[in-house]
């Protein structure tokens, strides 16, 4: 029994703190707290507190009514004026009798008389949430010192705040330990401090007003007795303890507020009053809790279900509506999707309170450590595209190199990838004219826990579809720089598909704003950052970045006889292999592909990859034509080792990495002059640039004809890819995001990685 360590929630509210006081409460005119004292006291005993109080807000009437339990001591949670700032802060009182709370009560209007008193009778007492900001305006430093002279124990953990704001308070508190410190303040203030301890200690509460989480986060001391424990209090022996903080505490005791002020006005349906008693603990019902469990799949805490209930609803009611498009069920959709409202106002709150806490800890010149952490954002990660290989070597690169870099992307559950974060996926569309590019949609409440969860420093956006859109909005309300990269001509692809130009006029609109709205803008081409400037996008944000190849795997070294005649099942022998490679779409121009075969019969073209256009393309395509589907790794490395000449007709590239594959493997390449695929090439040189359709025979017919001028381009070809090193080109493009150049001092911890060399690429690329 001797080192039995006694629990209590030492902050918690009841009915009793009945006056409109959260943003929540004062908009409806209703009080802070329902829930009924007996309540109180029989769930802190069911989660293991040992002694037992009630703190309403200046207001003992409450704890009162369970006085009589032997568990039980009297608290109160006072609001104390420092007169000469003219600012509230809460006070914590324990052990205390009715005659003690009605001096109290009288002395809150002076923080020093309430204090003095306070010590004169030896009453235990904390500081409430410290650093919270009571009036809702920042606190000033002088009252944060002041702190410092006047209490010896603080509530480092409260259940309503976050674990980040706790870190920053020990991080200040640290900085004034020790009598020394406080004699200082004393002569800089002019005030007597009224501090018995040379250390400040800890104490925690839930700080609960809805009486679901109350006795999840509490203050432990070895006491056999409420006596012991006040003692135990006022000596500094106590140590805040915790469940898993997070913003569900407050989802609950907002949503158990609001249904029992409507329920007390009779506008809570009889129908499902039943489900919303037991839902918020009013009642136990183990069939409406096995309908829960059943019929939404969602098992685990009871404190988390509000939370779940909230991130499923809008999806439950999407399908819905889906179903059966009615008005009603329209209603509740839209009523769903905004009560996704609730969780990102109180993590922005929390998020808003903590960068509070954080500036005043700048201001007293205390060095909170930030670490720095990448959230890169893909839609597309699986699927085989230019956009999720690239993730794929930032992946690579991540986990080679021990980055700070998270993938995070959305997927079936049959894909999987250990080193990805995959979110769930809660409804999943086609994509207009992209059926194999799903739109997958996650919940909101899922990306705000990652972030919070994760603590990143930065969002990097690859695709602007739902998943990085989300991850856009959740890195505004966190304040955290944002940077996109273009990948795609979305815009092009709007007009060669709906063939309407003002398709095009407005989605460059709400891409250009999309770009505006982040810090900066990455581009694989010097083409596209002119475009995108051109269109309206801030020039300052816009930077260019470059790529390179793997030129271990792809390589002239990897010709294989009879690689295409096994490939294709034709006999090949003496016949110029034209290839392409990449998606099968509309945007690809592959209709000049096609026309360009039909000219050329004596020769094989050969199409590598897979899309939407393929059943056209089958249909349209002369006998001299083969589609291969996808091929990946060495066998797509040998498919252009095999191969001839590159042909890529493509206008919409933002880069055209196939391009670069093919010159590594020293294919002389045939390009068109619109969008950024002859980035790298030098006409003439190590490629050809068509300028219009008929170019393309033209250089087609050169390269047959004349094998010197085809081995020169080939060599060439070569070269240029050669001095594009894979690995340092995306080292330097990940340090390009974490980099903000507008801080001139920041140094990226993995800066070092980068080659300090004079990159060879730098000559090339202009």
């Amino acid at each position: 029994m001797k080192n039995f360590m006694a629990k209590a929630d030492l902050h918690v509210h009841s009915k009793a703190s009945n006056s409109p006081a959260g943003w929540l409460s004062s908009i409806f005119n209703c009080p802070e707290s329902y829930t009924e004292p007996k309540e109180l006291y029989k769930r802190l005993k069911e989660r293991g507190m040992t002694f037992i109080t009630i703190t309403d807000h200046n207001t003992i009437n409450g704890v009162l009514e369970i006085a009589d339990k032997p568990e039980v001591f009297i608290g109160c949670e006072y609001t104390v004026k420092f007169p000469e700032e003219k600012y509230d802060i809460h006070v914590l009182c324990y052990g205390i009798d009715e005659n003690e709370h009605k001096i109290l009560n009288e002395l809150r209007e002076n923080v020093y008389d309430f204090i003095d008193y306070i010590k004169e009778k030896n009453i235990a007492h904390t500081l409430a949430h410290p650093l919270y900001p009571v009036n809702r305006k920042p606190l000033s430093i002088s009252i944060v010192e002041k702190f410092i002279l006047l209490f010896d124990n603080w509530e480092i953990i409260n259940g309503t705040r976050s674990q980040k704001t706790q870190t920053i308070e020990k991080s200040i508190i640290a900085k004034y330990q020790g009598f020394e410190k406080i004699r200082r303040l004393e002569e800089k203030y002019n005030i007597r401090s009224r501090r018995t301890r040379a250390e400040i200690t800890f104490t925690g509460g839930s700080d609960d007003h809805g009486g679901m989480d109350a006795g999840r986060t509490w203050t432990e001391a070895k006491a056999k007795t409420i006596e012991d424990f006040l003692e135990a209090i006022n000596k500094g022996e106590t140590m805040a303890k915790t469940e898993k903080l997070g913003e569900e505490r407050l989802i609950n005791t907002v949503l158990r507020i609001t249904y029992k002020y409507f329920e007390e006005k009779n506008k809570v349906p009889k129908e499902i009053k039943e489900v919303g008693d037991h839902i918020f603990l009013f009642k136990e019902n183990n069939f409406v809790d096995y309908l829960i469990k059943n019929f939404t799949n969602i098992n685990g805490n009871r404190e988390l279900l509000l939370k779940e209930i909230l991130k499923r609803a809008p999806f439950w009611t999407f399908e819905k509506t889906k179903k059966e498009f009615n008005c009603q069920n329209l209603g509740e959709l839209l009523l769903a999707t905004l009560s996704q409202l609730l969780p990102i106002i109180i993590l922005y709150l929390q998020k808003e309170e903590e960068n509070h806490t954080k500036n005043i800890a700048k201001k007293l010149k205390i060095d909170i450590k930030e670490h720095n952490r990448l959230a890169y954002i893909t839609d597309t990660y699986y699927e085989i595209n230019g956009v999720s290989r690239t993730a794929q070597i930032i992946k690579n690169l991540k986990i080679k190199h021990n980055l700070p870099i998270d993938i995070i992307t959305m997927s079936h559950s049959s894909l999987n990838d250990e080193e990805c974060i995959n979110l769930n996926t809660y409804i999943d569309l086609p994509t207009p004219f992209y059926n194999e590019f799903r739109l997958r949609i996650p919940s909101i409440i899922d990306i705000f826990d990652l972030i919070k969860e994760r603590e990143y420093s930065h969002i990097h956006i690859a695709t602007p579809a739902p998943l990085g859109i989300l991850f856009f909005l959740a890195g505004k309300i966190f304040k955290l720089p944002i940077s996109f990269t273009f990948h795609t001509d979305v815009p092009q692809y709007i007009l060669k598909y709906t063939e309407n130009p003002k398709n095009y006029e407005l989605s460059w609109q709400l891409l250009s704003w999309f770009c505006n709205q982040c810090d900066k803008i990455l581009v694989p081409s010097k083409v596209y950052a002119e475009k995108l400037i051109f269109h309206g996008v801030e020039s300052h944000k816009v930077r260019t970045f470059i790529r390179g190849v793997d030129t271990n795997l792809f390589n002239p070294n990897k010709k294989e006889k009879d690689f295409w005649k096994k490939e294709l099942n034709i006999e090949i022998e003496n016949k110029t292999k034209i290839l392409y490679v990449g998606r099968i779409s509309k945007e690809k121009n592959l209709d000049t592909f096609i026309k360009i075969a039909k000219s050329l019969p004596d020769q094989i073209f050969i199409i590598v990859g897979d899309g939407p256009y393929k059943n056209h393309i089958e249909k349209i395509k002369p006998k001299n034509v083969f589609i291969t589907g996808y091929l990946k790794g060495e066998k797509l490395a040998k498919a252009y080792s095999n191969s001839d000449i590159f042909l890529f007709p493509s206008e919409t590239e933002t880069y055209g990495l196939v391009v670069l594959e093919a010159m590594a493997s020293g294919l002389p390449v045939i390009v068109s002059n619109k969008g950024a695929a002859h980035e790298h090439i030098r006409h003439g040189e190590n490629g050809f640039i068509a300028q219009k359709e008929d170019d393309y025979l033209k250089y087609i017919a050169l390269l047959l004809t004349n094998d010197k001028i085809k081995d020169n381009l080939s060599k060439k070809a070569y070269y240029t890819a050669q001095n594009l090193n894979l690995e340092e080109t995306y080292l330097h493009y990940i340090n390009e995001i974490f980099f903000n150049r507008e801080k001139k001092n920041e140094n990226i911890r993995y800066h070092h990685i980068l080659s300090q060399k004079k990159w060879r690429y730098k000559e090339i690329y202009r």
